[in-house]
């Protein structure tokens, strides 16, 4: 007998999640339908997490565990997409949940636009914009901008009286919906430990023809305080060193497209620049290590170039001031 085919394969990565186990495969089962599959990865948990999936797993053919050495959410991530047979492609936290519709929606949305990835609001959250495009010109134009980074647009907007984060969209794939043959070659940097998202999802969005969104706030965030979000920033030396990665992705991403996206991300360059020296200067990790990461960073020759034009105001003094230091660094 031909075995049926796939139409949704859900990525969970898991590590040291056990209390939260429950309540989020729960959410998940309750809206997939029996055509998909649920690929958790195990990332080499310390707790009863592994336990807890092949428990649940007993009773639930569609849950796939796929245990592994500890490598961290984007290695886990990669390794359920090496496995992932599904039509459409989903990501969900195992410490958050999904709502009723969750992939119906978005499913129904692909089909009805003919896109190939769909964006949706999330509780607290609603879409900050219309995000239907049938062109990849537009997908550029009016969504990459809003996850890539901060342009100096952005800056003098915010001289103006605009919240900087006005535009922004979180970037996190949890939101989103893609065809697998769109991700077929596109895999999380696993070098990246904060913001791994946001460079998935652009080089996705690079390649994408066509894209659509969904207004109802279909996905449910949980904030943790040891979440990557908040523990990372709170050790200087990680989040430092984060940015150098952060910025060789992005760097590599504009080599690959001819150096059209620079002006994206060239505010983004300048502000992580200027916190690598705040870090430094206040001992939020050694100061020798910290030099010689702002040394790396600022030897980038796009970097140098993006201190040297950022737009400066007497509105923001402090800031001013700070980038005239990066200049004579």
């Amino acid at each position: 007998m031909t075995e049926a085919p796939v139409e949704i394969s859900v990525v969970i990565p898991c590590w040291n999640v056990e209390p939260y186990l429950a309540r989020c495969l729960e959410s998940v089962f309750a809206a997939l339908p029996d055509n998909a599959e649920v690929l958790a990865v195990d990332d080499g948990s310390s707790d009863g997490t592994l336990a807890a999936l092949e428990s649940f797993a007993a009773g639930e053919r569609r849950l796939k565990v796929l245990p592994r050495p500890h490598r961290g959410v984007s290695a886990a991530r990669n390794a359920a997409l090496d496995e992932a047979r599904g039509r459409l492609v989903f990501f969900v936290d195992p410490d958050d949940s999904v709502l009723p519709g969750y992939f119906s929606a978005m499913a129904d949305a692909l089909e009805r636009d003919g896109a190939e990835v769909c964006v949706c609001a999330y509780e607290g959250s609603p879409l900050k914009g219309d995000y239907r495009f049938r062109t990849n010109a537009e997908i550029r134009a009016g969504y990459l901008p809003r996850v890539f980074g901060y342009s100096f647009d952005d800056v003098r907007a915010w001289y103006s009286g605009r919240p900087l984060f006005a535009d922004r969209e979180m970037a996190g794939v949890w939101r989103m919906a893609f065809r697998r043959g769109l991700v077929e070659n596109v895999r999380f940097d696993e070098t990246i430990e904060l913001y791994e998202d946001a460079m998935f999802v652009s080089e996705a969005l690079l390649r994408a023809r066509s894209m659509t969104c969904v207004a109802q706030e279909i996905y449910r965030v949980t904030s943790r305080d040891d979440g990557a979000m908040r523990s990372i920033p709170r050790d200087g030396a990680r989040l430092c060193r984060n940015k150098l990665r952060l910025l060789a992705k992005r760097r590599a991403l504009d080599v690959a497209e001819g150096g059209s996206l620079g002006s994206l991300y060239a505010a983004s360059c300048v502000f992580s620049a200027l916190e690598i020296l705040s870090c430094t200067v206040r001992g939020r990790l050694p100061r020798r290590e910290g030099m010689r990461i702002l040394r790396e960073y600022l030897a980038d020759p796009f970097v140098r170039s993006s201190v040297r034009e950022f737009p400066l105001s007497l509105k923001k003094p402090l800031l001013a001031s700070a980038v005239l230091a990066l200049r004579l660094a």
